[in-house]
């Protein structure tokens, strides 16, 4: 089974990441573009994910943040360290994390958040995988919703996702990690996402692979530049009521 195969894989890269935090003093630390860090630990967990996904999954392709790749047909999309600014910082709110993308659509995903113990691990017709949520710790009704923050999302726009929230009477949560906002929300602890323009399909598509393991309504649009709109959980008629139109809100 997959889902046997990703466990170890995740559990490594994991322990991997986790000792580079705690040794944030020595890391080296470069600038791809103005407010985008990365660092040597971004580049040595995602060539561990590579390495290991090559073994197992030989007849995939792999698409990474740091070092690309090409999309096929059937291929993995690697984030090593999403929330790299948080991880820089010594905050817990970082994933290690990877989505299989089969034919365009998200079929698997593992997500691990280290540094705060959680961890998910799905793919759609089979349960979740967890580790850290307790059962009592899942509300009936979660009263927050997440939102993603990068600069190619005009700001106004990012605001009136804002306001049609608070005329729901829900929080807006800014966590700074796609990948976390997305299990929080497969795990009901956040109603939803919503985020435009993310950077690429290795910040969403594990996110979106749980998500929708755990049965909650998704939709994401590719653009031409590789960036990706995302919706997860019950926020489709908070983003409507922002003003988000097309196809994205019809695909569910």
């Amino acid at each position: 089974m997959i889902l046997d195969t990703l466990t170890p894989i995740l559990t490594d890269a994991a322990a991997q990441s986790l000792a580079f935090f705690n040794s944030l003093a020595a890391r080296r630390i470069d600038a791809k573009s103005p407010g985008d860090l990365v660092s040597d630990a971004d580049r040595a967990v995602e060539q561990t994910l590579r390495q290991r996904l090559t073994e197992a999954f030989p007849d995939c392709t792999i698409l990474g943040e740091e070092y690309g790749g090409a999309p096929t047909d059937r291929f993995w999309a690697i984030d090593p360290i999403d929330g790299t600014a948080n991880f820089l910082s010594g905050l817990p709110f970082w994933t290690v994390s990877l989505g299989l993308m089969d034919h365009g659509q998200p079929v698997a995903g593992g997500i691990i958040a280290p540094a705060l113990g959680l961890s998910a691990i799905g793919a759609p017709g089979q349960p979740l995988r967890l580790t850290g949520f307790t059962p009592g710790s899942r509300p009936a009704d979660p009263p927050c919703i997440g939102l993603g923050r990068n600069p190619r999302w005009p700001a106004a726009d990012r605001h009136a996702v804002e306001a049609a929230a608070d005329a729901r009477n829900l929080g807006v949560r800014l966590l700074g990690s796609c990948a976390l906002s997305l299990m929080l929300v497969a795990t009901g602890r956040l109603k939803g996402y919503v985020e435009a323009n993310v950077g690429g399909l290795w910040d969403c598509a594990r996110g979106l692979a749980l998500c929708r393991a755990a049965g909650l309504p998704t939709a994401f649009k590719l653009h031409e530049d590789g960036t990706v709109d995302i919706l997860a959980g019950l926020v489709f008629g908070i983003a409507q009521a922002a003003g988000w139109r097309g196809e994205i809100l019809d695909d569910r």
